[in-house]
């Protein structure tokens, strides 16, 4: 974890549902922490800061971060990077009532891509960061669900595509 500059107790200290992956004990707190890490190399290296829940085992002392914390430091290198969040991308998605499934059927990205993306598993590039942001719009998905219920799908271009062009 990065330097810890503050910390505070949530709730009455104990949480439920949690089990220590340590030794398996189910007396976990969750202490807030204030973490500042290092994200990226030479003179791109920069510290971004996030207040993380810090799970602490009660019968061991172990101290450790889980999903959650670990996606909240994910999505502050998605805020720094300019791109959008896995809760972002989700609430696009779900914004339109769409399945993870059907999303990815009309928007022709890979359904594994955007489980990958939604769950802080990868963070998606310039271009489909882009894409994203204009799925944003209903309008973009009804012309792409027009297009996909008259069965037009685009094909590749070709050399004398190219060519007709110049």
């Amino acid at each position: 974890m990065g330097r810890q500059t503050n910390e505070r107790t949530t709730g009455n200290g104990m949480d439920c549902g949690f089990a220590c992956p340590e030794c398996g004990g189910h007396e976990v707190s969750t202490i807030l922490h204030h973490d500042a890490f290092d994200y990226g190399s030479g003179d791109a290296k920069a510290t971004l800061h996030a207040q993380v829940p810090v799970r602490c085992c009660e019968a061991c002392d172990f101290e450790y971060l889980d999903h959650e914390g670990q996606l909240i430091r994910h999505e502050a290198v998605c805020r720094h990077l300019g791109v959008l969040t896995p809760t972002d991308i989700r609430r696009i998605r779900e914004g339109h009532g769409l399945s993870r499934a059907a999303f990815a059927k009309l928007t022709g990205l890979g359904e594994a891509t955007l489980n990958r993306w939604e769950n802080g598993a990868a963070i998606q590039g310039q271009a489909y960061d882009h894409y994203l942001r204009l799925l944003e719009s209903p309008e973009t998905l009804q012309r792409l669900s027009r297009s996909d219920l008259l069965g037009r799908t685009p094909r590749p271009a070709t050399d004398s595509d190219e060519a007709k062009q110049s």
